[in-house]
C-alpha cells in the first residue's frame, strides 16, 4: 500500500469518526421523549397528580424505573393520560399511555395506587446528562389527565 493511499484512508476514517461523534453528541443532548409537549404544557392541558414515590435503579434492568401515584377515583376509568418528568419547569419526558388505569390497592377510600414505568433508556439519558438525582425526586414526576376527550 502506498503512502498516498494510506493517507486517504486515514483521512476518510477521521471524517467518519467525527461524523459519528457529532451524531452521538446530538443524540445524548436531546431530551428522550417529548411527543406530547404541546397538549400537556398548555394551561388548559389537564389535571395532574404527582408521584408519591419513585424507584430509579436502571442498572438492575427493565422495570426498575417507575413512579407510584395515588389517583383519585374520578380518574380511575381514564383510558388515556400522560406520564411526564419535568425538572425546574422544563419538560424532559412525556409519554402518552393509552390503557385503563390498573387498580392495585386502595390506600384510602376513593383513591387508587398506580405504578407507571419509564423505559430504562430514559433513565440512562438522565444519568448521562447528570440529572439522575432530579429523576429520583418524586415531585418531578406527574400523571396528567387531559381535559380534552381523546
Amino acid at each position: 500500500m502506498t503512502w498516498g493511499r494510506h493517507k486517504s484512508l486515514v483521512s476518510a476514517l477521521m471524517v467518519a469518526v467525527l461524523l459519528v461523534a457529532d451524531a452521538g453528541g446530538w443524540l445524548l443532548n436531546r431530551p428522550p421523549n417529548t411527543d406530547c409537549l404541546p397538549e400537556v404544557s398548555a394551561p388548559e392541558g389537564g389535571t395532574g397528580t404527582r408521584a408519591i414515590k419513585t424507584v430509579v435503579q436502571p442498572w438492575r434492568g427493565m422495570h426498575h424505573v417507575y413512579g407510584l401515584f395515588i389517583i383519585p377515583d374520578r380518574f380511575a376509568a381514564t383510558k388515556r393520560y400522560a406520564v411526564t418528568i419535568s425538572v425546574d419547569g422544563v419538560l424532559y419526558y412525556c409519554m402518552w399511555v393509552e390503557k385503563s388505569l390498573k387498580r392495585r390497592m386502595s390506600p384510602e377510600h376513593g383513591e387508587y395506587l398506580v405504578q407507571e414505568y419509564v423505559p430504562t433508556r430514559v433513565a440512562l439519558w438522565f444519568l448521562i446528562n447528570g440529572l439522575l438525582g432530579d429523576l429520583r425526586r418524586s415531585e418531578n414526576w406527574a400523571i396528567v389527565f387531559s381535559d380534552r376527550d381523546s
